[in-house]
């Protein structure tokens, strides 16, 4: 099984970078009202984008494979975050589509996205995630 790999690491107050062990990073901080610097999106924001991003990738994917053409596509995905709570909650993924195929065969692709974006099954099912702390003192 192959293993996908992300890493972040502190560069200054609360901004940090973080890469894909390959040779993509992206900066993120939090905004000038939460004491950061906002040179980057949250990782909640990123969290969001991530999911917009690959409900894009993949059902264009999809469309390619389906010999599909598509003139436009995009995601739109956005989240209630109560301010009293680090979680976010009421996840909306909005798609719009624009191509010469027939309305019933894009929403097809569209199932066949949902059931193939492994971002989205994410957000939709709990995974096991082991967390572990190597602390040291200087």
């Amino acid at each position: 099984m192959a293993k996908i790999v992300a890493r972040a690491k502190l560069v200054e107050n609360v901004r940090s970078v973080a890469d894909n062990n390959r040779v993509h990073s992206v900066v993120c901080d939090l905004p000038t009202n939460s004491g950061g610097t906002d040179t980057g999106p949250t990782a909640l924001e990123l969290a969001l984008m991530a999911l917009a991003d690959c409900a894009v990738t993949i059902y264009a994917d999809v469309a390619k494979r389906s010999k599909v053409e598509i003139t436009s596509l995009e995601a739109v995905a956005e989240a209630e975050k109560s301010p009293d709570s680090p979680k976010i909650g009421d996840v909306s993924l909005k798609i719009k589509v624009t191509s010469k195929a027939r309305k019933q065969l894009l929403e097809a692709i569209w199932r066949r996205t949902e059931a193939n974006c492994p971002v989205l099954a994410i957000f939709k099912e709990p995974i096991t995630i082991k967390a572990e702390l190597e602390a040291s003192s200087e």
